[in-house]
């Protein structure tokens, strides 16, 4: 356990469990509908594909202010309010798109919109790893709603969507963003960092010096980056060799389906194997997975790919919570948690969304071949972590 952990706190004002299960929901349901079905409304108003890798990368990029959120939160104790504020932003930012038309307004939203959504996952992963550290619940259960929540998502846009205007993905991402607005208002009104520390936070270059923390971090750049031909183009990919919406809304459930299950056992594996354990697993199956996406056609051989995202991406970020649980002190998780999410899912998927539009243009699905280079540094940088002393 991280230095400074104090005995477990009580839960505050009760169904701590459940008020996260439903900020979960709402966010991954939301993120069910924009990962598959964004990229297609982008490109139903006319954008091209290196317009939309751009589009796609601004956002995430964006993640580069969740750091600073984190370190409000682990000030002020107040991560709850600040993810409300933040989706209220978020759904008003989803509202303007309905307005504007051209590349320019619309990177300038994305921009915004990105910075709006960045902090929230971290803030509310913050708020679940710490009670998970006090004993107060199981972060694989409590997240695996999110999960859940993507699989239903994804699979009833898709339904939607067959033979229907792709108009219909903004309507349905402010219903989703209203309704993150309504439960991120429920979230504990106590501190974030409910377990008392020993020290007071450090700064983020202080926590930047800590043993072993550059490679871990560029080991989720590199295999959270490899993600970024299929987040960016994957559906258009799917289009592009005959298959529907619903067949493609059924591969990106699937995808998660994994997920979940392997979020269901992922305390017993992490205590088998270990976090570094889960990274180094993470890029073998990217390894494998990338160029099979690049080469395949058939629905079912897809689909069984598709279930390599249980290493890629949930072995990734179990692995990844882990170890920040494990070898980060309490009063610095959020702060930790923040800079993880900004690296990884902001400056690494971000440049990777941006290189993904020049590829996907050039090569199509071969676009994916320099994926699988992406997870073969991640697994490298997860193999020297795994070698150095521990935190």
């Amino acid at each position: 356990m991280s230095e400074g952990r104090a005995a477990p706190a009580e839960d505050p004002g009760g169904g701590e469990a459940r008020r996260l299960v439903l900020v979960y929901i709402a966010l991954f349901g939301a993120l069910g509908i924009q990962l598959p079905y964004w990229p297609v409304w982008l490109a139903h108003r006319g954008m091209e594909p290196d317009q939309i890798g751009l589009l796609l990368g601004i956002p995430t990029w964006a993640r580069l202010a969740a750091p600073w959120a984190g370190s409000w939160a682990d000030r002020r104790g107040r991560a709850g309010r600040l993810a409300t504020g933040l989706a209220a932003v978020a759904l008003a930012s989803y509202a303007a798109f309905a307005l504007v038309d051209g590349f320019v307004p619309m990177l300038l939203l994305s921009a915004a919109l990105g910075l709006a959504l960045a902090p929230i996952s971290p803030l509310v992963d913050g708020l679940a790893i710490n009670a998970a550290a006090a004993g107060r619940l199981d972060y694989g259960r409590v997240r695996v709603w999110g999960s859940g929540a993507f699989v239903i998502a994804s699979s009833l846009g898709g339904m939607a969507l067959q033979g229907r205007s792709p108009d219909l993905v903004l309507d349905a991402l402010l219903i989703a963003s209203a309704g993150l607005v309504a439960v991120t208002w429920w979230l504990p009104r106590t501190s974030t960092n409910v377990l008392v520390p020993a020290i007071a936070p450090a700064s983020a270059g202080a926590v930047l010096e800590r043993p072993r923390l550059r490679a871990f971090l560029g080991a989720v750049a590199f295999m959270q980056g490899s993600h970024a031909v299929l987040y960016g183009f994957g559906t258009r990919h799917w289009q592009e060799i005959g298959l529907g919406e619903s067949a493609i809304g059924w591969l990106w459930s699937w995808g998660v389906i994994v997920e979940v299950m392997l979020f269901a056992v992922g305390r017993r594996l992490v205590d088998r194997i270990g976090p570094t354990g889960m990274l180094i697993a993470a890029g073998v199956g990217g390894i494998v997975r990338w160029p099979l996406l690049a080469w395949v056609e058939s629905l079912w051989v897809i689909a069984a790919v598709q279930t390599l995202h249980a290493a890629t991406f949930a072995a990734m970020h179990l692995g990844a919570m882990s170890w920040i649980r494990d070898s980060i002190p309490a009063a610095s998780m959020q702060r930790t948690t923040a800079l993880y999410v900004a690296i990884g899912s902001g400056v690494a998927l971000g440049t990777g969304m941006a290189l993904a539009g020049v590829l996907y243009e050039r090569w199509a699905g071969d676009a994916y071949l320099a994926m699988a280079v992406s997870s073969a540094l991640g697994l490298a940088c997860a193999l020297r972590l795994g070698g150095r002393a521990r935190a």
